[in-house]
């Protein structure tokens, strides 16, 4: 019986080998082709790294020489930056130096401006005494133009009184020349009387006048004539200047007239004794008549 247990213990033990001999074997063989499987995804992904690491070998390479390259210009570029920049930094150097030069000038005028303040209010002291002498002097512009004014006017009156003395010269003028047509007896008379006939002043005319009525006082036989030269001067007297252009002045071209041109007015005479006679009382009067128009 033991032996029966043994043979059977020993074709279970056998077939259990053989049972377990078959899964070992399978299980090998599962083993061997996922085995196989996994190297050549191994291969595959082996090959795929070595395709990546000769890609990133060429990547590098390139970026290598890229890098190279870019920092050569960059070198050269910091190489152009650097030397602009020297240059720019001498320029400045320069502009320094000149601003320093400049400054130290500034500093000295600067020390001139307490003598330019002085000499500032010196200047204006002197603006002011110029602008009180400039007002001094419109006012006494002012002052002298008024006062020209008023001799304008005082000028302009004392014509207009040597205009009406004229006229009233010239007809007297005119009655002695009638006069002395009229009468031969006192032509020595008249005479004296035209020589102090004088245009501008009324102390002459009233000697002449005077002269005039010492010369009527003739004698009886000389009364007629004078009447009717009396009687043809108040005729006249209507256009004393028209007549005496139109008559008076012929006369006196044809006559041995002398006329004598003096500050103080115009004498006629008729002989060289009577001249020089008015040229004395001329010389007495020249003071007198400074400021007098004369006509």
């Amino acid at each position: 019986m033991a032996s029966i247990l043994l043979v059977e213990c020993n074709d279970e033990l056998v077939r259990t080998l053989d049972e377990q001999r078959c899964i070992h074997e399978a299980e090998i063989e599962r083993l061997s082709r996922s085995n196989q499987i996994q190297c050549a995804n191994l291969d595959n992904k082996l090959a795929e790294a070595e395709k990546t690491v000769e890609e990133l070998i060429r990547d590098k390479k390139s970026l290598e020489a890229t890098l190279s390259k870019d920092t050569n210009e960059k070198v050269a570029e910091l190489s152009k930056e650097i030397s602009s920049l020297n240059t720019a930094l001498e320029i400045k150097s320069t502009e320094i130096k000149t601003l320093r030069h400049s400054n130290a000038k500034l500093q000295l005028k600067v020390e001139e401006i307490p003598l330019k303040d002085i000499e500032i209010s010196k200047l204006k002291h002197r603006v002011r005494e110029l602008k009180i002498l400039v007002d001094q002097k419109t006012n006494t512009e002012k002052v002298l133009t008024t006062k020209f004014e008023e001799l304008q006017r005082s000028a302009r009156n004392q014509a207009v009184m040597s205009e009406s003395m004229l006229k009233e010269n010239d007809l007297l003028r005119y009655k002695i020349e009638e006069m002395e047509s009229s009468t031969s007896e006192g032509e020595p008379n008249l005479v004296k009387a035209d020589s102090v006939v004088k245009y501008g002043t009324p102390q002459l005319t009233n000697a002449c006048s005077t002269r005039l009525c010492q010369s009527e006082r003739r004698p009886p036989s000389s009364t007629a004539p004078h009447r009717s030269s009396q009687s043809r001067s108040d005729v006249m007297t209507r256009s004393v200047i028209s007549l005496y252009l139109e008559q008076g002045r012929n006369r006196f071209t044809r006559g041995n007239i002398d006329t004598i041109y003096a500050p103080e007015g115009t004498f006629i005479a008729k002989d060289r004794g009577c001249s020089q006679r008015l040229s004395s009382f001329d010389d007495e009067h020249d003071a007198d008549d400074e400021g007098t128009p004369r006509l």
